[in-house]
């Protein structure tokens, strides 16, 4: 099977909050409960880049058993689509793939967070982004400002 290129770049991503609280028990039995929620945006400048905040909260309560950790964390990607990319469809890109790479960012961090804590390793569940979205998410956040797409990495 032959590959073929995304048409979706990740210039950068950056968390921009970060917040795990080992649960207090010695051995809490809950399930990681999880919520995420999605902003994005094109650049007013160039329609081809565009910016994805993906909120993420685990933890909680399920019941009387508490989750081994809780918390959340708020992650930024900046994205560049491909310029032969459907217009129509670059908005569900961001939303689903875009959103994907994120998701991958925080498990990752998660899991080198929690590798040498209290409750052992821990990753985040597998999730589709493909779903409908919640209420919140109908309306693309406030596009962002050209700058901010057009910042350089060291």
């Amino acid at each position: 099977m032959q590959l073929s290129p995304s048409p979706l770049s990740i210039v950068a991503h950056e968390f921009r909050e970060i917040q795990v609280k080992a649960a207090e028990e010695d051995k809490p039995k809950g399930t990681l409960g999880l919520k995420f929620n999605r902003k994005w945006g094109a650049s007013d400048n160039d329609p081809l880049n565009w910016i994805l905040e993906l909120t993420v909260e685990f933890g909680g309560d399920q019941g009387e058993a508490k989750a081994p950790y809780a918390g959340l964390m708020r992650i930024e990607g900046m994205f560049k689509i491909h310029k032969d990319y459907p217009e129509d469809k670059r908005d569900s890109l961001i939303k689903v793939t875009g959103a994907s790479i994120l998701y991958g960012a925080c498990r990752e961090m998660l899991a080198n967070l929690t590798a040498r804590s209290s409750h052992g390793i821990i990753s985040l569940p597998s999730v589709s982004f493909i779903s409908a979205p919640s209420a919140s998410e109908k309306t693309p956040a406030k596009k962002p400002k050209a700058q901010k797409t057009a910042r350089s990495r060291k």
